[in-house]
């Protein structure tokens, strides 16, 4: 089994940006969930399933987000080291 290394140099990358913002993200949006909605609620599996709820629709749209620079910005590495190779086999 051969491995890419590119492709698991960004999955590292990605999963360690990933790591250093969701742990302050998590903290946040609990502070903020627990200031908010969950007072409100009564029932400890309400607290549960609506706190999972509001985490879960942050954290997609974070990662979502995350996870398209991350793309982009190493698409773009990946076509500048191709361009250079070109350029530097024209000269």
């Amino acid at each position: 089994m051969n491995i890419d290394k590119q492709s698991l140099k960004e999955s590292v990358g990605d999963t360690a940006l990933a790591l250093l913002i969701n742990f302050p993200l998590n903290m946040l949006l609990l502070y903020v969930a627990n200031r908010t909605f969950i007072p409100k609620l009564d029932s400890e599996g309400d607290i549960i399933f609506w706190t999972s709820v509001f985490l879960t629709f942050w954290f997609t749209l974070v990662a979502i987000t995350r996870k398209y620079f991350v793309r982009v910005w190493f698409k773009n590495k990946e076509l500048n080291k191709t361009r250079l190779r070109r350029e530097s086999a024209v000269h």
